[in-house]
């Protein structure tokens, strides 16, 4: 008895570890009639450079392949960025998608680097395809003056690996 009592305590804390896991990225809220999806911030770093891009996701799923994913994501670096004129997808070298030019959200000064918050839409595919390029996964971004490219972060590659798997089985649309 004390054995399956063990069991059975260990096969539980080793559920509610994975769901810990799952709740670190992805927050669910009931709607009326809709699930709402927001998958917690995330890092990509420019290489090369110093610049980060920490980005957020959020969708409503009731039925059917949600209408648009709203990415709220930040660039800081050491120079305001005040513009950006497009955001593109990648897994590896293959453009998975784009957005329209991101709007600018708000400007700020935190200690010594500029904090730029944009806006945009994408399609749901893309950010499908997104979390299943793995480590190939990349988000390029050109301001008038130049263009960067950033890289996946360990959080992505964890929080990827996860949502790809919990998507497929919650939000049943097969994108291909």
């Amino acid at each position: 008895m004390k054995k399956l009592s063990l069991a059975l305590l260990l096969a539980l804390l080793a559920l509610s570890l994975g769901a810990q896991d799952s709740d670190r990225y992805l927050k669910k809220m009931m709607q009326e009639g809709a699930v709402l999806y927001f998958i917690t911030p995330t890092n990509f770093k420019a290489k090369p450079g110093k610049l980060k891009l920490e980005a957020d996701f959020t969708f409503q799923y009731s039925g059917g392949m949600p209408e648009a994913v709203y990415l709220r994501f930040s660039v800081f670096s050491k120079s305001a960025i005040r513009r950006l004129e497009s955001l593109a997808f990648f897994s590896g070298e293959e453009q998975i998608g784009s957005t329209a030019a991101p709007e600018l959200i708000f400007l700020q000064k935190e200690k010594r680097k500029w904090h730029s918050r944009f806006s945009a839409t994408l399609p749901y595919p893309t950010l499908l395809k997104l979390l299943q390029a793995g480590p190939e996964a990349g988000i390029h971004a050109a301001t008038p003056e130049k263009k960067y490219a950033f890289a996946p972060g360990k959080d992505w590659l964890k929080a990827a690996e996860i949502l790809k798997e919990i998507l497929a089985v919650e939000v049943d649309v097969m994108v291909k």
